[in-house]
């Protein structure tokens, strides 16, 4: 693949500064959650009668915040089910328009004041983070399509390479060894790559940009 390999000290920076959570490795924090949401999940969780999760990719965004890249417009608000989910916006109105989640946990937020929240539906997981003026004031804080089953706006999945990522959206804004990232105002979509197969995509993540 093309990529261009920036320096280990540039990757950490980068990645400290676009994730609720450093790590030991090159996941976000959602990547860890996703394991933590699953062993805590309880046996008869039942799944969602709507699972929001949009397997088809198929669906346009109904957000107007867009930027031209590549050879798509690319749209910065995961649409599920008909359900748009826009990063560092209201969440509890849009966690009850998703439905019933198959299984969900509190944590402490590691990248705000608070507790945070994590939503799974399938192959979908949603992050909410308190407002830093109103606790009680839930906001979105990252969407992160952990499989296969999922897709985006643009029809990008989990197993897609680097090079289906820049023929779709073309040149990314920013990039390393393990993840590329396209950004706009305030939010981004990352595209983190496998570390054993580093030209194959292990997990896409939309989220509120740290600055």
């Amino acid at each position: 693949m093309n990529k261009k390999i920036v320096c280990a000290a540039l990757s950490a920076m980068l990645l400290c500064g676009l994730t609720a959570c450093g790590g030991d490795d090159s996941s976000t924090a959602a990547s860890s959650s996703a394991a933590e949401s699953s062993a805590a999940a309880a046996p008869d969780a039942s799944s969602a009668a709507d699972t929001p999760a949009d397997s088809t990719g198929d669906t346009p965004a109904e957000s107007s915040d867009a930027a031209p890249q590549g050879t798509v417009q690319i749209s910065f608000d995961y649409v599920a089910n008909g359900v748009t989910l826009e990063v560092g916006k209201e969440a509890d109105g849009v966690i009850a328009a998703l439905g019933t989640y198959d299984s969900m946990y509190e944590a402490p937020s590691c990248a705000f004041t608070g507790t945070s929240n994590y939503y799974v539906y399938g192959g979908l997981q949603v992050v909410t983070y308190p407002d830093e003026h109103d606790q009680s004031l839930n906001l979105l804080y990252e969407v992160d399509l952990l499989d296969d089953t999922v897709a985006t706006n643009e029809g990008i999945r989990v197993g897609n390479t680097y090079d289906d990522i820049v023929a779709k959206y073309g040149t990314p804004d920013q990039e390393t060894a393990v993840f590329a990232m396209y950004k706009t105002e305030g939010k981004a979509v990352q595209f983190f790559f496998d570390k054993t197969n580093p030209d194959v995509i292990s997990e896409i993540v939309y989220t509120v940009i740290l600055v």
